[in-house]
C-alpha cells in the first residue's frame, strides 16, 4: 500500500492537525501480522457484510413502493407520506454514535448481530400491529406507524458504523477500499432487490407482503452471520496505525475539533441529503412526474440502485488501482470525492430543467448517472473515515452519519412539501446539486486524510 506523506502547507490544502504545534516526525504505521489477517481476508468479512446490508435496506426501501397503495388506502397527502419516510431516520439517527462506540468497544460482529435481529422484527410490526382495525377504530394508525419506522430505524443505525468498525480492526488497509466496496455493492443491491420484489409482492399479497417477507429474512440472515463472520480479534492483534502527532482518545470534543473530521461530516451531510430523497421519492416521482404505474415507477427505480451497486464495487478497485500506481492517499481520496459530487451535476440540470416534459429514457438515465456516480464516494468519504481515526472508525462514522441523518431527514421532508405545493421536484434536484459544490470545496480544503486519532 502506498501512504501519503503528510502535505506541506499551501493553498487548497487541510488545516494541520494541531494548529500551531509542530506535527511530529513521519507517521508510525502498524499493521496487524500477517497470520491474524490471513484467514479472514476479505471475504469472510466482505461477503456477509453484503449480504446484511441488502437485508438492511431491502427492510428499509419497501415502504417507498408500499408507499403509493398504503397512501391511497389511509388518504395520506405528500407531505403526511414525506412525515412518515422520515420517521425511519430518527430512530436511525438515535443510534449511529451509540452504534459506533459499541463496536469499536465490542466489535462490529456483536453489535451488527444485534441490528439484524432488532430491525427484522421491529419490520414486521407494521402490517402486523400498526394499521389494524384496532389502530383505526381508536385513530392511531398514523403514530403506529410512525413508531415501527423509527424501531426500524433504531435497529438498522447501527449497522454501517459497525460495517466500517469490523473493517477497521479485521481487514488490512491496503485491502480496506476493497472490503468497502464489496459492502457498499451488498448496500445498493439491497434497494434493487427490494424494488425488484415489492411490487411482485404487493401485487400478490397487498403492501403488507414485503415488510413480512423482509423481516422473516432476518432469521436466516442471523444465523448466517453468527457463523461466517469472525469475532473480535484479541487488543494486540486487531489493526492499529498511529501517527505521531494522532489524540490518544476518542472523546467528541476531540472529533469535533478536527479539521478533517469536519470534511468528513460536511461530504456526509451532502451525500446524505440527495441519497435519502432518493431513496423515498424515486418512486413516487416516476410515478407521480412521469405518469407510470406503481410497477413501471418500481422496475425503472431500480436501474439507478444497480448503477450504484455498480459503481460502489468500481469505487473500491479505482481506490487500490490510484494507490498501487503511487497516488498520495489525499489526492486520491480528494479525486474520487470530488468525481462523486461533481459529476452528477449535468443529471441534476436534467432532471430539474425537464420536468414533466421529459421523455421517460432521459428521466430515467439521468437518475441512473447521478446515483452511479455519487456511488464512488464510498471510496472517497466514507473511506477517509478509517484512514483519520483507525482506532474510532466505528464512533467517528456514527458521528458523521449523526449529521448526515439530520440531512436525510430535512431531505425526505423538504422533498414532500415542495411536491405539494410546486407540483414538482425542480427545486429540490437544484438545491442538490449547490449542495454537492460545496461539499467538494469543503473536502478538498480540509482533508487530511493521515491518522490523527489512535
Amino acid at each position: 500500500m502506498v501512504m501519503a506523506t503528510p502535505p506541506e502547507p499551501g493553498p487548497g490544502m487541510a488545516p494541520p492537525l494541531n494548529p500551531g504545534t509542530d506535527p511530529g516526525p513521519a507517521q508510525d504505521h502498524t499493521p496487524l501480522p500477517s497470520a491474524d489477517l490471513a484467514p479472514v481476508s476479505l471475504w469472510k468479512i466482505a461477503a456477509p457484510l453484503a449480504l446484511a446490508l441488502a437485508v438492511c435496506n431491502m427492510d428499509r426501501i419497501c415502504l417507498s413502493v408500499a408507499m403509493v397503495p398504503l397512501a391511497a388506502e389511509l388518504q395520506w397527502a405528500p407531505a403526511r407520506q414525506g412525515l412518515v419516510q422520515s420517521a425511519f431516520l430518527w430512530g436511525y439517527m438515535a443510534t449511529q454514535l451509540l452504534g459506533g462506540w459499541a463496536a469499536d468497544k465490542y466489535g462490529g460482529k456483536t453489535v451488527l448481530g444485534w441490528g439484524i435481529a432488532w430491525f427484522s422484527l421491529s419490520s414486521l410490526l407494521l402490517p402486523l400491529l400498526a394499521v389494524t382495525p384496532l389502530t383505526r377504530s381508536l385513530g392511531l394508525v398514523l403514530p403506529a406507524v410512525l413508531l415501527t419506522r423509527f424501531l426500524v430505524g433504531l435497529g438498522e443505525g447501527v449497522a454501517m458504523p459497525a460495517m466500517i468498525s469490523l473493517v477497521a480492526q479485521r481487514v488490512s488497509p491496503a485491502r480496506s477500499s476493497a472490503a468497502l466496496g464489496a459492502a457498499y455493492t451488498g448496500f445498493h443491491s439491497g434497494n434493487l432487490l427490494g424494488l425488484v420484489l415489492s411490487p411482485w409482492l404487493i401485487a400478490r399479497g397487498g403492501w403488507r407482503a414485503p415488510f413480512l417477507a423482509f423481516g422473516a429474512a432476518g432469521l436466516p440472515l442471523l444465523a448466517a452471520w453468527a457463523i461466517v463472520v469472525p469475532g473480535r480479534a484479541s487488543g494486540g492483534a486487531q489493526r492499529a496505525r498511529r501517527g505521531a502527532g494522532a489524540v490518544r482518545g476518542h472523546r467528541l470534543a476531540d472529533l469535533l475539533g478536527n479539521s478533517s473530521v469536519w470534511a468528513i461530516i460536511v461530504a456526509t451531510v451532502v451525500n446524505h441529503w440527495g441519497y435519502f430523497i432518493y431513496l423515498n421519492w424515486m418512486p413516487t416521482y416516476f410515478y407521480r412526474t412521469l405518469g407510470l404505474d406503481l410497477r413501471s415507477s418500481s422496475l425503472l427505480s431500480m436501474l439507478p440502485w444497480a448503477a450504484m451497486a455498480g459503481g460502489a464495487s468500481l469505487a473500491g478497485g479505482l481506490a487500490e488501482m490510484l494507490l498501487a500506481r503511487g497516488w498520495p492517499r489525499r489526492r486520491m481520496r480528494c479525486g474520487i470525492q470530488s468525481l462523486a459530487f461533481l459529476g452528477p451535476l449535468v443529471a441534476l440540470a436534467v432532471l430539474a430543467g425537464g420536468g414533466s416534459r421529459l421523455s421517460i429514457p432521459v428521466a430515467v438515465g439521468a437518475m441512473t448517472a447521478a446515483l452511479g456516480i455519487t456511488s464512488l464516494g464510498q471510496a472517497g468519504f466514507v473511506g477517509a473515515v478509517g484512514d483519520v481515526a483507525p482506532a474510532a472508525a466505528g464512533k467517528l462514522f456514527g458521528l458523521c452519519n449523526t449529521f448526515g441523518t439530520l440531512a436525510g431527514v430535512a431531505g425526505v421532508q423538504v422533498a414532500g412539501i415542495v411536491a405539494e405545493k410546486t407540483g414538482s421536484f425542480t427545486l429540490v434536484f437544484q438545491i442538490t446539486g449547490a449542495l454537492y459544490i460545496l461539499g467538494t470545496l469543503v473536502f478538498n480544503t480540509w482533508l487530511n486524510p493521515e491518522p490523527q486519532f489512535a
